[in-house]
Order: C-alpha cells, then sequence, then structure tokens
C-alpha cells in the first residue's frame, strides 16, 4: 500500500495526468507539486488517509483542468483561496473540510462565481470537530454567501453545513441553473430555503436536518417545481408536518425514509408519480393520495395510508413491495403488492386463512410472529415464487398445514429462527412444491425429524434442488429418498445421527460440525462430484463408502477432528477422478500414503494444511501426481524441505504456496530444474526458512531453471539473508517480485533484474531497503528499468 509518493515524481514536467484515485494509505502529496506545470487532471478521490493537501504550489497549476478533491488545511495548509488560480477547472470537484474556511475574504478569493466549467460542486464541513478551528455563525453564513457558483453549475451537495441559515443565492433562479441539488446533515438549519423556484431542477434530496420540523411553502416559494422529477427525504428525526397545498406537476419519485415524527400530510395530486417509497414512517396518517400513474410501490413501517388509482385499479404497477404490522393495514390497500412481509402482526393466522393473500404476491415474509392456534387452512396465493419464515415461535401451529399447500410456482423456502415447542417430525413431497430449487432450515429449535420425498415416477425427479440444513440443536435424522440435489449442506446440528439418502442424485454434499453422523448402510450417492467433510468425528472415509468406485467424484476435503488418522489415503480408498484433494486439520496424521496417492493421476490441487504431526519421512510421497497444477502446503511445522515431497517429479506444477512451516529451511537439496511450468512461488511465515535452494545448489540449479516463473513472493522469512546466488537475474519470464519481512535479508541480485519485470515491492526489509534505496542504494542500477518499484511504502 503506497503512502506516500517521491518527491522525484515533481521533476516530471510534461506530466499531464496523475491518478491516485481510492489509494487508500496515501498520507501525503509532495511538497514541490507546483513544478508540475503541464498537469491537467489530478485525481485523488477516495484518498481517505490524506488528511491535508501541501500548500506549496498547487495555486501555481495554471493547466489543471480536473481536480477531484481539495482539502482545505489548517493554518500552514492549504487555503480555499488558492482556487482562484485555477479558473479552468472543470467536471466535479469535492471541497472537504470547509469547518478549516475562517476567513470570508479567502472564500471570496476562491472566486467560484466564475468557474463556468464545472458541473458539480461538493462543498462538506465534516461532522466531526476541528481543533484549533472556530468559525462563528455569522461567519459561516457569509463564508458560504461568498462561495455562489457560477450559472453552468448543474449539481450542488451542501453537506454537514453548521449555520443556522442557507446563504441567500440558493433558491435563487436568477443565479442558479440546477439540476440536482442535495442537502445533507445541516442540522442547524430550521427551515428550508425556497426551492420550489429553481426551475431546472429535477433531483432533491434532503436528509439529516434535524432541525428542520416543519417545511410549508417557504419551500416551494413563489413556483412549485416545475421540473421536479425526484423528491427525497431521509433521516428528518424531528419533521412533524408537511404543509403542502402545492402540485408537483412532473414529480416521478417520492421516497421518505425514516421520518417517525411525521403526521402530516403528503400532497394529494400526484398525477406523474411512478415510484413511491415509504419507510419508517409509523405516524403517517393519509385519508386519500391520487397516484394515476404508480409503478412501483414500496411500504414498510408507514402507518396509514390509502391509496387511490381513479379507473386505473393499478392495472400499471410493475413492483410493489409491502411490510404490514397488523391486519388493518391490509384492509387499506387498493391491491396486493408483490412482495408482502408480515411483521409482528397480531391475530397472523386469520390473515393466512383468509381470501386476502389470494392474490399475485410473488415474494412473502412472515417475520416475529407468535402463532397461538392451529390453522384451518393456509391461504397462500398460487402465484407464490418466495416464501421466508423468519423468528417465528409456536411454528407447530403452522408449520404442518403449509406442508400441505400446493405451491405450482415456488421456487425459495426459507425457515429461519424460530421455536417448535414439541418436538416436531417435518413430511412433504416435492409434488406440492414442483418448481421447488432451494430449501433452507437455519436455526430452527424443537425439529427432530426431517424426510422429503417423491411420488414414484413423478416429473418432480427431474428437479434441481439445493437443501441447506444448519444449525438444528434437535435435529436427529434427515430422509431423501430418490430426489434429485445439485447440492446438500448440513451443518451444525449437533444431535444429528443419520442421513439417508437411497437412490438419490446429489452433485455436492457437504457436512459440517455434525459430531454423532453416520452413513447409512447404503454409503454416499453414486452420482456425488464433491465431498466435503469438516469437524464430523464419526465420519471417516472407508472402504465401505465405495468412494474408489464413484467416477464422478472429482473434489475431496477432508478437515478436522479425525482424531484416529494416522494415515490417509488409503491404497485403493480414492477415485481415480479425483482433481482436488484438500486434506486440512487433522491432528494425528502423521504421513500420507504413497501407495494411496499413486492411483490419483488426475489430480490438479493438493492442499496440506495445518496438520502438525504428519511428516514426509516416505520418500518422494507426491511423485506419481503427474498433472498436479497446484500445492499448497500451510500449517505443518515438521516440513523441512521439498525434497522430501517428491517436488522435482511434479513436472506439470504451476503454482507452489508454503506457509507456516516452522522448520523449512530451504525449499530443495537437488534443485528445481525440473518445474520448467511452475508461474507463481509463494512462500509466507517460515521463520527458518534462510535460502530458497540449498547452498551448495545456489550456482549451478539455482531458481534459474523457472523459465515459467511470473509471480515470486517471499514475506515473514526473517532468518532469510540473500537471494544473490539464486539466480534471479535468469528468470526471464517474471513480472512480479513481492519480499515483506525479511529483516535480515540484504542481496537480492547481482545483475540487472530480467526485462520482464514490471514490478517490484520491497517493505519492511530494513536491510534490503538501504541498498535499493533510489539512485543511491548499491543495487538501484539493477532494478532501475523497473517500471513500478514500491519501496518502503514509496513509489518510484
Amino acid at each position: 500500500m503506497i503512502q506516500k509518493l517521491p518527491e522525484s515524481v515533481c521533476y516530471l514536467c510534461n506530466l499531464q495526468t496523475m491518478i491516485l484515485r481510492r489509494c487508500s494509505c496515501l498520507n501525503e502529496l509532495p511538497s514541490r507539486m507546483g513544478k508540475l506545470i503541464n498537469l491537467r487532471h489530478l485525481d485523488i478521490f477516495g484518498c481517505d488517509s490524506l488528511k491535508e493537501m501541501s500548500n506549496h504550489g498547487i495555486g501555481q497549476l495554471k493547466s489543471l483542468q480536473r481536480l477531484t478533491y481539495f482539502i482545505v488545511g489548517q493554518k500552514s495548509g492549504l487555503k480555499i483561496g488558492e482556487l482562484r488560480e485555477l479558473p479552468e477547472i472543470r467536471g466535479a470537484l469535492y471541497i472537504s473540510n470547509m469547518k478549516n474556511v475562517v476567513s470570508v475574504n479567502d472564500a471570496l478569493q476562491a472566486n467560484m462565481k466564475d468557474k463556468s466549467y464545472l458541473d458539480e460542486l461538493i462543498l462538506d464541513w465534516d461532522d466531526r470537530c476541528t481543533d484549533g478551528v472556530i468559525q462563528s455563525g455569522s461567519t459561516i453564513h457569509d463564508i458560504l454567501n461568498k462561495l455562489l457558483p457560477h450559472p453552468n453549475l448543474k449539481q450542488l451537495s451542501i453537506r454537514n453545513y453548521p449555520g443556522v441559515r442557507f446563504p441567500n443565492w440558493l433558491g435563487n433562479p436568477l443565479v442558479l441553473n440546477l439540476v440536482s441539488l442535495e442537502l445533507r446533515g445541516c442540522g442547524n438549519c430550521s427551515t428550508l430555503p425556497p426551492l420550489g423556484q429553481l426551475t431546472h431542477l429535477k433531483y432533491l434530496q434532503i436528509s439529516r436536518m434535524n432541525g428542520v420540523e416543519c417545511v410549508g411553502s417557504e419551500f416551494h416559494g413563489n413556483a412549485s417545481f416545475q421540473s421536479l422529477e425526484t423528491l427525497s427525504f431521509e433521516d428528518m428525526l424531528n419533521w412533524e408536518k408537511w404543509l403542502c397545498c402545492e402540485e408537483f406537476p412532473h414529480l416521478r419519485k417520492l421516497s421518505m425514509r425514516c421520518c417517525p415524527k411525521l403526521t402530516g400530510k403528503l400532497p394529494e395530486q400526484l398525477l406523474s408519480l411512478e415510484e413511491l417509497q415509504i419507510y419508517n414512517c409509523p405516524q403517517l396518517l393519509m385519508t386519500s393520495l391520487t397516484v394515476l400513474a404508480i409503478r412501483e410501490l414500496k411500504m414498510v413501517n408507514f402507518g396509514k395510508l390509502q391509496l387511490q388509482m381513479v379507473a386505473c385499479d393499478f392495472i400499471a404497477l410493475q413492483t410493489s413491495e409491502i411490510e404490514i404490522l397488523d391486519v388493518s393495514q391490509w384492509k387499506q390497500l387498493p391491491v396486493a403488492p408483490h412482495q408482502l412481509s408480515i411483521r409482528k402482526c397480531d391475530y397472523v393466522e386469520s390473515l393466512l386463512e383468509e381470501e386476502i393473500l389470494q392474490s399475485n404476491i410473488y415474494d412473502l415474509k412472515i417475520y416475529d410472529c407468535s402463532f397461538s392456534r392451529s390453522l384451518h387452512i393456509v391461504g397462500l396465493p398460487t402465484t407464490l415464487r418466495s416464501l421466508s419464515i423468519s423468528q417465528c415461535s409456536k411454528l407447530e401451529f403452522l408449520l404442518p398445514e403449509l406442508f400441505r399447500c400446493h405451491l405450482p410456482a415456488l421456487q425459495r423456502l426459507r425457515i429461519f429462527g424460530g421455536v417448535i415447542d414439541d418436538s416436531l417430525s417435518l413430511s412433504f413431497s416435492l409434488d406440492i412444491f414442483p418448481e421447488l430449487t432451494h430449501f433452507a432450515i437455519n436455526g430452527l429449535k424443537g425439529l427432530r425429524k426431517l424426510f422429503i420425498s417423491i411420488s414414484e415416477g413423478d416429473p418432480t425427479s427431474l428437479c434441481v434442488l439445493g437443501i441447506h440444513i444448519q444449525e438444528c440443536p434437535n435435529l436427529e435424522s434427515i430422509e431423501l429418498p430418490g430426489i434429485k440435489l445439485e447440492y446438500c449442506w448440513i451443518s451444525s446440528c449437533s444431535k444429528l445421527r443419520s442421513l439417508a439418502a437411497m437412490h438419490s442424485s446429489i452433485q455436492e454434499l457437504c457436512l459440517w460440525d455434525c459430531p454423532e453422523l453416520l452413513f447409512q448402510r447404503e454409503g454416499v450417492p453414486s452420482n456425488l462430484s464433491e465431498l466435503v467433510i469438516g469437524n464430523c468425528n464419526q465420519l471417516m472415509p472407508q472402504m465401505e463408502w465405495g468412494l474408489q468406485r464413484l467416477t464422478s467424484l472429482t473434489r475431496l476435503r477432508m478437515e478436522g477432528s479425525c482424531a484416529d488418522f494416522e494415515l490417509f489415503p488409503k491404497e485403493c480408498l480414492l477415485p481415480y477422478s479425483l482433481t482436488c484433494l484438500e486434506i486440512v486439520e487433522l491432528p494425528n496424521l502423521k504421513s500420507l500414503d504413497n501407495w494411496g496417492l499413486q492411483q490419483l493421476t488426475s489430480l490438479l490441487e493438493l492442499g496440506i494444511i495445518n496438520c502438525p504431526e504428519l511428516q514426509f519421512s516416505t520418500g518422494s510421497v507426491l511423485q506419481h501426481l503427474i498433472s498436479l497444477k497446484e500445492l499448497r502446503i500451510d500449517g505443518c511445522p515438521r516440513l523441512q524441505s521439498l525434497t522430501e515431497v517428491g517436488l522435482q517429479q511434479l513436472t506439470s506444477l504451476e503454482r507452489l504456496y508454503i506457509h507456516n512451516c516452522h522448520e523449512l529451511q530451504y525449499l530443495t537439496e537437488v534443485g528445481l530444474q525440473h518445474l520448467t511450468s511452475l508461474e507463481t512461488l509463494y512462500i509466507n511465515n517460515c521463520p527458518k526458512l534462510q535460502h530458497l535452494t540449498k547452498q551448495r545448489l545456489q550456482d549451478s540449479r539455482g531458481l534459474q531453471h523457472l523459465i515459467s516463473l511470473k509471480y515470486l513472493g517471499v514475506e515473514n522469512c526473517p532468518m532469510l539473508q540473500s537471494l544473490k546466488k539464486d539466480g534471479l537475474q535468469h528468470l526471464t519470464s517474471l513480472k512480479a517480485l513481492d519480499i515483506r519481512n525479511c529483516r535480515k535479508l540484504k542481496c537480492l541480485t547481482k545483475e540487472k533484474l530480467p526485462d520482464s519485470l514490471s514490478y517490484l515491492i520491497v517493505r519492511e526489509c530494513p536491510l534490503l531497503e538501504k541498498r535499493c534505496q533510489f539512485e543511491k542504494g548499491e543495487e538501484w542500477c539493477f532494478i532501475a528499468h523497473i517500471p513500478e518499484i514500491v519501496i518502503k511504502h514509496v513509489l518510484f
């Protein structure tokens, strides 16, 4: 991460463009920026660590046309008046730390009214306190008054303005032709400016203005928002009344969010309104709102609101999302929404039993509801595609009847949280949900058994279904006879003992944290392509499972808590079709079986992770993996050299990652000359690593034979002292060299590094950083040709 640029950048006198966008660690710009007299574009947007801009010469950049971000400094920092020297500035300009402007004259000198090419302007005071800078109330108002923009400005945003009233020019159509305006966090202002007079204004957003309690005629002024199309109010915590009798003739979108005290009426005639959003306005009471053109409706926690569409009957409505908290709210709505949420609703049973839900609802969410009696019937719409039931109690009253419903369009069914007071067995056939593709149960207490089936010969057997069962503490058995699954994920079910999938087709099976789980006698599904077993103490691959016959199995991951595993994999245990094998956190695994691995001739990826007792003392244990492309060894402290694993035989290997091998002293003692396909080599946190290759091989068989190597990274290897004899200069395909936190490393190369190298980073290597110092270090001549060099967080 780049923290600063070198001063030498300022000698690039012909430089026209400098793009530093989103360099989040950059905290300082060069002090001689003024020397870049031909600079036209300076983009520092998103440089969040940059708190100040040097006052040395920004005003001298007469050619500057685009400056995305301008930080007003304190005391000796950059003053806003420096903008007077930038008449050609255009596009968007964000001025932050406006709180540091204490002089009205300095604001006047910025000469904003003459910046005719500027399209967008953001003035931000920042809502945090400032040390040593004080703006009085009158001064704040006067400062903003002097920042009158040019009439060509199209977008203006005023943020965190601490004044009690807005400038005189805001709302004046004679000086402003704004198309978009945002007022955010201006909490001391109790009234809004006459924005209705801005004849070109199309987009208006007002938020976090906690001083406003009433919006009245002063907001409209002498006109009525002739061009306004989008109006948004958000987080207006003290707003109580909207005294609006004026119309908004062209308003298409109205959004009101988090206005908890608003009780007054909305504009009654919104004849052009296409989208209405009301969120968390619980006191809003409206007897009538005419919306003839409404197409999208979203209402959550909205109090009471009666909508009218004269003679249209909501035919144009395309998208609607509504949340109700009591049955009476449903009765106020002229039409059922497409998305309905029922939250903390009393008498939810009557709502589900009645015919009022027989409409075009596609998405139904029921959450935080408590059922008090059994349902006679569940009257869900046949159009329903997604059903979610979350954090509901006494679900024994709902679920049995729900799983008798015929929902021909249902695709997603999810039950999150909730409690069944008496233990319950759920059983249903896919006949009733023929289009179901995703079924999830998460955190349901009281569920004891789950049985999902199909009718024999039923066409639903052809559907692809995903099942996810998680954190069901009382679940003891799952039966899935004869169904077709794309995936089945079961995790954190501490009492689950039985998983039966007789004659089922499952492509991906993931089992996590089910310590009591055992497979039934028939073993695993025959078409399985991916099997993941993690922290399931009773599940250890055995010949009886028949894995060796699964010609479709391509990925196997074994992780954690298999205490009896000392040797893996046993001979003839795994199929030849396997392309990815991950062995993770097997605490007592002592060795890999050479005979069990030699038949895995299709294996492409092998990961051995956190196996503290594993030793590679049986010779070239991996030598038969002739197709292997990626090898990852992480957290194997007994590994001393990769010679033990048969590294020299892996001629197809492209990626090699070595992490946290605390006894590793060197990679190999027989050379790496056979790894001609290797493209990535990354070594991290190997505290005893002193050399990449054994000392006696460095001159003749170091790294120079890695003709395909593109990336070399070495990190957190404190004993590594030199790469000088490893032949980095011969790596003619190398593109990136990344060396970090190797504090004893002092030599990188004895010759010029290859011309192919485009990126070099050296960080937290104090001895090497000194030798690579710009134009002064002993090895600078060997690296100066590299286009991008980062030494000690500085880009060269």
